[in-house]
């Protein structure tokens, strides 16, 4: 009973955490720097160099918006 009660305990305090984690990031908008501070050049560059899905990078709206990025660079293109 005790290993139970230890159990339940531990799951409620990694709860508590991820409540508060949950409610500290509500004003974080975690996509910003990827739109408005980092060129998607760089991203679509490295999506290139190392084969990673450009899905994984940028949504369908942000694939639209940055179709120019995509078609302006290849896996060499330097900034």
């Amino acid at each position: 009973m005790e290993a139970a009660i230890e159990k339940l305990e531990q799951r409620i305090d990694t709860m508590k955490v991820q409540a508060e984690d949950k409610d500290n990031n509500k004003e974080v908008a975690l996509g910003t720097s990827k739109i408005n501070y980092i060129d998607p050049r760089l991203s679509v560059v490295f999506a290139k160099k190392f084969d990673v899905p450009i899905e994984r990078i940028f949504s369908k709206t942000l694939r639209e918006k940055f179709e120019w990025a995509m078609k302006s660079v290849d896996e060499n293109w330097e900034f």
